[in-house]
């Protein structure tokens, strides 16, 4: 819609940064900045501009840069709650809690906050510790029918992290279950097995090596698969530490060239690829992810790619390949407790589907493992527990000597767009391993799902 308004009039500011928000949601960075910059300079006056620009430079990393934008929205219109909640959680992501309380306190004290505002109140407080008054706040203006949707997806997956922080573990319990309500599902168990029996048919144990295979040397590529949640963002970190290795993030150029090659048929269609076709695939997913990087290991830890290990295998014959796993009652509750981008995993909604579909991935893990002996695994609860170990061993397994950076991979400053953003930003902590139990027999759905 952006684009027809554009087309008619290149210059409609509103269009410019309506494209901006849309792009920046799809992931497209640089276009959405390009959108948002044309915007301002079409109209300097619209403090929401300089808003969306600051939360674009916050979803990318540039928290500093971030902050100078929100200043530039709040000196045009010093009230506008959405750029104030917007700047209180860029100095939460800075670790500075007193400065977001210090922002929003005097709103919060005059009795007039939106629910952007007491969102980025709750969360504050529970960055202060204080998780029982953060939980008050949010439960104070719940159910909020009247709200939009995905605010209310917000609002109660920050009450039950709220809960759960404050030892509350049914209450906790029963917001996640809320918020995933309020989450678009969809999910088909059958669908995704029978996709997993294709994939299986068409890559037999024992009978991989009369495969085509393109010709390509890729073997300073590695591929991180696995579950959300599973140490797969951490494992990363640790890689692109090395001053030998950078890491892409969860690239989705393979499923976009694999998914054209299908031309929308069955998976059966990979079965007539030819050593040419493999070739031409290999070496435009190359060229899309260099980034200059050629010198050096190059990390995609798409998990998704856990489906086409075997197709990689023909692609990139000496490519390497990470699985990150962890306990699926762990893996499983901390999907279940996480707001996710909507549409996105829908087995991840309910606690049978998350065991369901955790079933369907191992047993397709387990069908690679027989046709491939060259898979690292890393145990998410190993390495955080013996970090110098996992470490020594994932460099060796990239080809890479060891660096003691790596052992310190909070410190490298780089910018994480995925989940686990905040995590791999401090040192490697261990009190997570076990969460799961503090929920006793309100997780016995997802056991029972799982084989």
């Amino acid at each position: 819609l952006c684009e027809a308004v554009l087309s008619e009039k290149r210059g409609n500011d509103l269009a410019l940064a309506l494209r901006a928000q849309a792009l920046n949601a799809l992931g497209h960075y640089d276009e959405a900045m390009q959108s948002i910059n044309q915007a301002i300079a079409k109209n300097k006056k619209r403090a929401d501009y300089h808003g969306l620009q600051a939360d674009m430079l916050t979803t990318q990393g540039h928290f500093r840069k971030a902050i100078a934008a929100y200043d530039k929205a709040l000196k045009i219109n010093p009230t506008h709650h959405g750029v104030i909640a917007g700047k209180a959680n860029t100095w939460l992501r800075l670790n500075e809690p007193k400065k977001a309380h210090q922002l929003l306190q005097p709103i919060m004290n005059a009795n007039n906050a939106d629910v952007t505002i007491l969102i980025a109140f709750a969360k504050t407080l529970m960055a202060m510790d204080d998780s029982f008054e953060a939980a008050q706040c949010l439960l104070d203006r719940l159910p909020a029918t009247n709200e939009p949707n995905e605010t209310r997806r917000t609002m109660y997956f920050t009450l039950g992290k709220a809960m759960e922080q404050a030892g509350e573990y049914q209450s906790a319990f029963e917001a996640y279950t809320e918020g995933n309500a309020l989450s678009p599902s969809g999910f088909d168990i059958e669908e995704t097995y029978e996709t997993h029996d294709q994939l299986k048919a068409l890559f037999p144990a024992g009978k991989i090596d009369s495969l085509p295979t393109s010709g390509i040397d890729a073997s300073n590529r590695v591929f991180i698969v696995g579950m959300l949640r599973s140490g797969s963002t951490l494992t990363e970190q640790i890689i692109d530490a090395h001053p030998g290795a950078y890491g892409i993030g969860e690239s989705e150029v393979l499923q976009k060239l694999i998914n054209a090659e299908l031309s929308d048929q069955q998976i059966n269609a990979w079965r007539d690829v030819s050593s040419d076709q493999l070739t031409k695939i290999a070496t435009q997913y190359l060229n899309e992810t260099q980034e200059g990087n050629e010198q050096k290991v190059v990390v995609d830890k798409q998990l998704g790619n856990f489906q086409f290990v075997g197709m990689i295998h023909q692609l990139f014959p000496n490519a390497k390949v990470i699985h990150c796993t962890r306990n699926p009652m762990s893996m499983g509750l901390s999907c279940f407790a996480q707001k996710l981008p909507p549409y996105s995993n829908p087995w991840a909604s309910t606690l049978e589907a998350i065991g369901q579909f955790y079933s369907a991935y191992a047993s397709l893990m387990e069908h690679w493992n027989q046709c491939f002996d060259d898979v690292l695994e890393v145990p998410y609860e190993s390495l955080v527990q013996n970090q110098a170990t996992w470490t020594n061993t994932i460099l060796d397994f990239c080809g890479l000597p060891f660096d003691d950076q790596c052992l310190r991979f909070w410190e490298s400053g780089r910018t994480v767009l995925t989940l686990s953003q905040d995590q791999v930003s401090k040192p490697m902590y261990t009190d997570v391993l076990q969460r799961h139990e503090r929920f006793g027999s309100l997780l016995e759905p997802l056991r029972q799902q799982l084989p």
